[in-house]
């Protein structure tokens, strides 16, 4: 009888030892399976982001291969022709000398205008004279419309920023310029540039009609366009604005990535 009693705690305690082994490997199954579902996710998710950024890359490889054809054909072919209408008006005869003379000037401004945007298309010149001579050209070129006031403020040099990075982010400078004329109703506009410890910062700052930051603008096309492109160069975007009190878009471009 006491050797079936004994049997009987043997036959329950192996019973319990069986089922505390089953309930480990359940556990440890469950662990791992819930660890590599949480890995496979963050992987997708990874591969979803390359594949954006892949994409966006070649879109503006190919945008700045078409902007190089564009500024070489507007310095060769188009300037080339318009220098020579130059030329002719100088030596045409004509009975109107004055007629003749505000046409000459009027030529001489479309080459000078053609030749400043041939600059700002050629990605090579960018990358050579750097980012601050290029964003204060990009100023310039808006204060000669006559419809804005502009003010380059350098409070720090830029350290040096990569060429790759630096005609990326004047990309996206010229896209916000671009949704200054288009959209702010400004007539003034300002850029700083400045640097600290970690980051290097470029604001572009409009006295303009500003938008609510917490409404439906804040997804629109344009400024997903530029979260997009400076997520590319690593840079934070931060976006200042209230209707009636003007927009502030400040970039802040991480040193050493």
């Amino acid at each position: 009888m006491q050797e079936v009693g004994q049997q009987v705690i043997v036959t329950i305690i192996a019973s319990v030892i069986l089922l505390i082994f089953i309930g480990i490997i359940l556990l440890v199954l469950t662990v791992t399976y819930s660890n590599n579902k949480r890995k496979m996710i963050k992987e997708k998710e990874l591969m979803k982001v390359t594949f954006e950024q892949t994409l966006l890359q070649s879109q503006l490889e190919i945008q700045e291969q078409t902007l190089r054809t564009i500024s070489q054909e507007i310095h060769d072919n188009i300037g080339q022709i318009l220098s020579l209408v130059s030329l002719n008006l100088n030596t045409m005869p004509t009975s109107d000398p004055g007629k003749l003379k505000f046409t000459d000037e009027l030529v001489t401004k479309a080459i000078t205008d053609l030749r400043s945007l041939s600059k700002s298309l050629n990605p090579e010149r960018v990358q050579q004279v750097g980012l601050k001579e290029a964003l204060e050209h990009e100023l310039k070129q808006l204060e000669k419309t006559g419809m804005y006031a502009t003010r380059l403020i350098v409070e720090q040099e830029l350290e040096d920023i990569s060429p790759e990075k630096t005609i990326i982010l004047y990309r996206i400078i010229q896209e916000v310029i671009n949704n200054i004329i288009k959209h702010a109703e400004a007539d003034e506009v300002t850029a700083t540039v400045s640097t600290d410890a970690t980051y290097d910062i470029i604001s572009i700052k409009d006295n303009g009609k500003g938008f609510d930051t917490n409404g439906d603008n804040r997804n629109g096309i344009g400024l997903q366009n530029i979260k997009n492109r400076a997520a590319l160069i690593s840079a934070e975007v931060v976006f200042l604005s209230e209707p009636d009190k003007g927009t502030d878009i400040i970039f802040k471009i991480k040193k050493n990535t």
